[in-house]
């Protein structure tokens, strides 16, 4: 596993999965409807108003790095 500085771990904690996604991953997002968006690879991952939720996994949150 790569080595990942604590300061950029603490930056994308504070980072909603919406601005990650568009900073990071812009590739990966797709817009679903309105404020709503998806990704490529997770269909059930919906992120909206600074939270996300994946349905069929039954977990949601704000960060990034939240689960």
């Amino acid at each position: 596993m790569p080595y990942i500085a604590l300061e950029v771990v603490q930056e994308v904690k504070t980072m909603d999965l919406l601005t990650y996604l568009r900073n990071y991953e812009p590739s990966e997002l797709v817009h679903f409807s309105g404020n709503t968006f998806t990704t490529r690879t997770y269909v059930n991952l919906k992120i909206s108003n600074g939270k996300w939720i994946w349905w069929s996994e039954g977990i949601g949150g704000r960060s990034a790095l939240d689960t």
